[in-house]
């Protein structure tokens, strides 16, 4: 370079005002943080995309877990299933099976059966018939039980079976404290809903087909040991559910 154009250049120099001085400063600064401020904004936005993806795959897993369903059914049905009742198209027509009426009398006494462990209490919440040691139950509470299984509508024909005795001058029942059931354990396999109906397949596995662990636990058994199986028809209702019918498999 020559001497005369250093000193234009530097004479250019010379002639640069302060403000000029100043706006390319902050140009050199604003050049020097745009690469890291565009990494964090990657950044952020990297973790944003992750966020949505990891809670939707969260809320598709949730949505099919019927895990807690699956414990509701079973826990009204139990006493019904324990029975494993004949096919039946409605409670209507099915009101002299006796399987329905045993289903009602055995949630009452399983419940007091249950408490009494709970409570540790040897005391019946009803009369004791001391001979044969069978509580004493109003009609009106086997009634009020069967349409808890069955709907607000649904009317049990009261009557004897086996060692649950009616005795209609009384309007009671006497009921054994551990009814015998069917010798079936229950499982509940498939679920399908369509509005506020759902079909329920309960496969029933023999008692003497369930396997035991090492400590001698008795091991959940699966769908796939059943004798044979069913589908009940449930209804949800605005207090729980009610049985419908039961089918064939």
């Amino acid at each position: 370079m020559s001497e005369e154009e250093i000193r234009l250049e530097q004479t250019e120099e010379i002639k640069s005002s302060p403000a000029d001085t100043v706006a390319r400063i902050k140009q050199k600064r604003r050049i020097r943080y745009a690469a890291p401020l565009g990494f964090l904004v990657l950044l952020f936005a990297a973790i944003g995309v992750v966020s949505v993806i990891v809670g939707a795959v969260q809320g598709i897993i949730k949505a099919n877990d019927d895990t807690a369903l699956r414990e509701e059914l079973y826990t009204f049905l139990d006493p019904v299933m324990q029975f494993c009742p004949s096919d039946f198209e409605s409670v209507e027509t099915a009101a002299e099976a006796d399987p329905l009426l045993l289903a009602a009398v055995y949630r009452v006494s399983e419940a007091e059966r249950i408490r009494q462990l709970r409570e540790k209490d040897d005391v019946c919440a009803y009369p004791v018939e001391e001979k044969l040691y069978r509580m004493i139950v109003p009609q009106a509470t086997i009634e009020e039980s069967y349409r808890f299984l069955f709907g607000a509508d649904a009317a049990p024909t009261h009557r004897t079976i086996g060692e649950v005795e009616y005795q209609a001058d009384n309007a009671c029942y006497y009921v054994p404290i551990s009814i015998n059931t069917s010798g079936y354990v229950p499982v509940i396999g498939k679920i399908t809903q369509k509005k506020q109906t759902y079909k329920v397949q309960v496969a029933y596995v023999a008692n003497a087909d369930v396997q035991y662990d090492v400590r001698g636990n008795a091991i959940e058994p699966t769908v796939d040991m059943a004798k044979y199986s069913q589908w009940y028809t449930v209804e949800k209702t605005d207090t729980g559910f009610k049985v419908l019918a039961v089918s064939a498999a």
